[in-house]
């Protein structure tokens, strides 16, 4: 596979922007890549080439956050989302992910549009590790069927009344897991192959880079500043949803 150097750029410039965004907040990585790098890249390598750049930026990242890591406090999203993972690639054939995505979406707009108007989330301190292990379930299923397996996780450690620190620790360790089932599985199955390495290649240094920056930043913030970074990314999320959503619907009925 061979790129032109102004296409090659765009690959670049993209991993820059996803690799400090993942870097501050500890996600999203996969929302800002995609919508970036789809202009560019062929669908079937962008998938894989999201995944191991957002792996790489989480590698890097967690390094931020790694004394707040606790394995009681993870280990039942990581066990849930270990399971869901596989779960959800096999779903995935019986779902109408544009419904899915779309359905997400929506609530993610309206519920993080309340959030940053001003009203008080809930708190759950001690619901217990059954029900975090559910949220790792249905976080890991999601990510198998639609790649978007951030929202419910997060807006969940959200509302559990922890520090910024024990947030990012909890759901970055959920995501390094998952992910490195997810790269397994595509090595398994071919998905990943010589063309997806090159890429790997090309958008590892600047990703690299751009995750240590971000998390050097991410050390300036506030708890408050965090969350509401961390809102904003849902939101935009959800927003993509829809948004992708609603122009496959319209593709479809043009093609018809």
């Amino acid at each position: 596979m061979t790129l032109d150097l102004p296409v090659a750029l765009q690959i670049v410039g993209g991993a820059l922007v996803a690799g400090f965004i993942q870097g501050m907040s500890g996600f999203a990585f996969a929302l800002i890549a995609t919508s970036l790098w789809v202009w560019t890249i062929e669908p079937q390598l962008v998938v894989p080439t999201v995944i191991f750049g957002s792996l790489l930026g989480q590698a890097i990242s967690i390094h931020s956050v790694r004394k707040d890591i606790r394995v009681e406090r993870a280990g039942p999203f990581v066990i849930g989302g270990v399971i869901g993972v596989p779960l959800g690639a096999m779903l995935l054939p019986l779902l109408d992910v544009t419904t899915f995505r779309f359905a997400v979406g929506s609530v993610l707009v309206v519920y993080c549009s309340i959030v940053l108007l001003g009203l008080r989330l809930p708190v759950f301190r001690n619901p217990g590790r059954l029900a975090d292990g559910a949220v790792g379930l249905g976080s890991g299923v999601m990510g198998g069927a639609s790649a978007m397996s951030g929202p419910p996780l997060i807006l969940w450690v959200s509302m559990r009344g922890w520090s910024r620190n024990e947030q990012r620790a909890t759901y970055q360790a959920f995501f390094i897991t998952t992910q490195i089932v997810t790269i397994v599985m595509y090595v398994l199955t071919g998905v990943i192959n010589r063309h997806s390495v090159q890429l790997f290649w090309l958008v590892g240094p600047p990703i690299v880079l751009a995750s240590w920056v971000g998390s050097r930043w991410y050390r300036g913030l506030s708890d408050a500043r965090f969350t509401r970074i961390l809102f904003v990314l849902l939101l935009a999320s959800g927003a993509t949803m829809i948004g992708t959503s609603a122009l496959q619907v319209v593709h479809g009925l043009v093609t018809r």
